[in-house]
């Protein structure tokens, strides 16, 4: 397993990391095999299973079902010297109420810490960061007294799109940066990467694989994607003449840019993380490959954002 350092917080991360949304709440292509979650005993062992793999940077979120308890308990059986990564989400209804914004922030990471069983989460970062967020003096008032009592460590902002990654970075809380980054979507590549470079805010990315559509079940994309579908068979087309899986293609293109200090990978079976971490062992992507798939575009960038595919997928 290689690693990388993660920005300037100085915690050398492994460049794959666990994502454990798919662990603890259903998640993905309903009805197929990459939608039900794993009972608790294989989540445990998939975490344990990444541990001894070399993975040292797991990703989860208070909001992602029973993940962080999973966590939780797999490390206390397994004790290990890793960085812990979770969200906190800043209420919608309450912008005006800095009080309670503080406390339900703080009611957040405290009940974060009880799953997790840790003293202090390494990484705590806001999920689905908005451009509106830098606004509430609340949030970042929780947050430093979060950190200020040892609670967490560094701050980090989980983003969508281009604009407010690129407005995260304007904000001197911040130390990591969590985009959405594959063979299709390429958002985050001409002002993120060298914004987040230039300020030494480390980068992790998720949806490597789109949802799993960068993957076997390509076929599977319904009629109302059919744009994204196409897109997806170029770069099957690509990977085979390469000689390689599409979903070997796709881990290895996120794997190719040196801005990346991790790339997160959900998983739901030990074979699939096993074939994952082997996928990745093999490095970057020939330069001619890496130009081939940066040909294939998706024309609406709304098409490219999961949340947009509520009933669909």
């Amino acid at each position: 397993m290689e690693y990388r350092q993660l920005g300037d917080t100085g915690l050398c991360v492994s460049r794959i990391a666990l994502g454990t949304v798919e662990l603890g709440m259903d998640y993905g292509f309903r009805g197929l095999d990459r939608y039900q979650r794993p009972d608790p005993s294989a989540a445990i062992k998939i975490v344990h299973r990444a541990l001894d793999l070399g993975i040292n940077l797991i990703d989860t979120a208070r909001a992602y079902g029973t993940s962080e308890a999973l966590i939780g308990k797999a490390l206390s059986e397994r004790p290990a010297n890793v960085v812990v990564a979770s969200k906190v989400a800043v209420p919608e209804d309450t912008p005006a109420e800095p009080n309670r914004l503080r406390e339900a922030i703080s009611s957040s990471i405290e009940a974060s810490l009880r799953s997790l069983q840790i003293e202090t989460i390494d990484l705590m970062q806001i999920h689905n960061f908005a451009l509106s967020t830098p606004k509430s003096d609340g949030v970042w008032r929780a947050l430093e007294d979060a950190r200020q009592a040892g609670k967490i460590r560094f701050l980090g902002a989980s983003c969508y799109g281009e604009e407010a990654p690129l407005t995260a970075l304007n904000d001197d809380h911040i130390n990591t940066l969590q985009v959405p980054f594959n063979v299709l979507d390429r958002r985050v590549l001409p002002r993120v990467f060298p914004g987040a470079v230039r300020r030494s805010v480390g980068i992790l990315t998720r949806s490597a694989f789109l949802r799993g559509v960068l993957t076997i079940h390509v076929n599977s994309v319904p009629e109302q994607l059919a744009p994204v579908r196409q897109a997806a068979l170029r770069v099957l087309a690509v990977a085979r003449e390469a000689g390689q899986s599409i979903s070997e293609t796709a881990l290895r293109f996120c794997l190719s840019f040196d801005e990346v200090s991790s790339v997160i990978v959900g998983v739901r079976s030990v074979r699939e993380l096993e074939s994952n971490v082997a996928d990745g062992d093999k490095g970057a992507l020939a330069t001619e490959v890496i130009e081939q798939l940066r040909q294939v575009t998706v024309l609406d960038d709304s098409l490219l954002d999961p949340s947009n595919w509520r009933g669909l997928i």
